[in-house]
């Protein structure tokens, strides 16, 4: 028996239909599917007053809640919340699914999230005290979870970061805006996601520019950082640092010794050049095991762009000034000029 040529045509049409929306129905699953598969990965979003559905899901998509915006937004009008979308601050997490990220969009804003400032330059037991001053967890809780080399979703360590180190270093100085039941746990993903987003390409493309590994930049920052003030300075201590480095000249960086003598109860700002330490850049020549606070953007950007010079040497003067050398003399005569001899 023959069948119609229309008959056939229209067979065809059907079951390009069906598999076109079979095959449709599969893609939109897997968009609106979680970005991860653990409620792990917190996230304060914030709905601005009249913002329209479609901005909101741009925003989603951003930071990482949603796959696709696109879909995100078609789904979300299926389920009205163009309709509910409430301005105010909510608590979304990358685990969580469509319609549960609707849900949370659609009830009540938070009320009660915070803005906690961590300065550039601390080291991670000073960040420890402060935010326990602040009254969010302890001292010891956040110290826990920084000084091992704990993983986090989405957070990769910089190339060349010894496999049992912590996040010295790399908790990241910033604003962030975080709930009070926030754990240690949750506020560190925070910053080094923020440390990825400010300068972690910056500082694996042009690493080796300088000479060093990428974890390598931010040892050398975080010295540069408590050496030195301003951008100008920071530039020509990197610069001095460097040319040390070249010719295999120990650093004699006296905040590696402070930092040293913290690590075993002495906060005190009384250097001991002779104090037994890896840390110790009097007796061990090249850069310490890691880093001892945590840098800026401007102190990274100085060891990424070193400014040259013939200098040698640099005092710290207690008024924040720093002068510069080019030979041992020199320096010794700045010292005792400062009085500091």
């Amino acid at each position: 028996m023959r069948r119609h040529p229309v008959s056939s045509c229209l067979l065809l049409l059907v079951l390009l239909l069906v598999g076109g929306a079979a095959g449709l129905a599969v893609v939109t699953r897997n968009e609106l599917a979680p970005v991860q598969s653990t409620q792990t990965n917190k996230v304060l979003f914030s709905v601005v007053r009249n913002e329209s559905l479609d901005a909101v899901a741009n925003s989603l998509q951003r930071q990482g809640v949603v796959r696709s915006s696109f879909f995100f937004k078609l789904y979300a009008e299926t389920k009205g919340l163009q309709i509910d979308l409430k301005p105010g601050k909510f608590e979304l997490d990358r685990g969580m699914n469509s319609d549960e990220i609707i849900a949370v969009l659609k009830g009540p804003p938070l009320s009660q999230a915070v803005n906690v400032t961590i300065p550039d330059g601390l080291r991670v037991a000073q960040e420890a005290a402060l935010l326990q001053a602040d009254g969010l967890f302890s001292a010891s809780s956040f110290l826990k979870v920084v000084n091992q080399p704990t993983t986090f979703p989405g957070v990769t360590p910089l190339p060349g970061t010894p496999a049992s180190a912590g996040w010295e270093g790399l908790a990241f100085g910033d604003t962030y805006q975080v709930l009070p039941k926030v754990t240690p746990y949750q506020f560190l993903q925070k910053q080094l996601q923020d440390f990825g987003v400010r300068v972690q390409q910056e500082i694996v493309s042009k690493a080796a520019n300088v000479g060093l590994t990428p974890y390598q930049v931010v040892v050398l920052a975080s010295i540069v950082s408590a050496e030195a003030r301003t951008t100008t300075d920071r530039g020509l201590v990197a610069g001095v640092f460097f040319n040390r480095l070249k010719i295999g000249m120990a650093l004699e960086s006296d905040v590696t010794v402070l930092y040293a003598q913290s690590l075993a109860g002495d906060n005190s700002t009384n250097v001991n050049t002779s104090f037994a330490s890896p840390y110790n850049t009097y007796l061990n020549t090249g850069l310490p095991p890691g880093p001892i606070d945590s840098p800026g953007i401007t102190a990274i950007q100085a060891v990424l762009n070193p400014t040259p010079s013939g200098y040698y040497y640099f005092l710290a003067l207690p008024s924040g000034k720093v002068v510069y050398s080019a030979t041992l003399a020199e320096h010794q005569q700045q010292i005792q000029q400062a009085g500091l001899g």
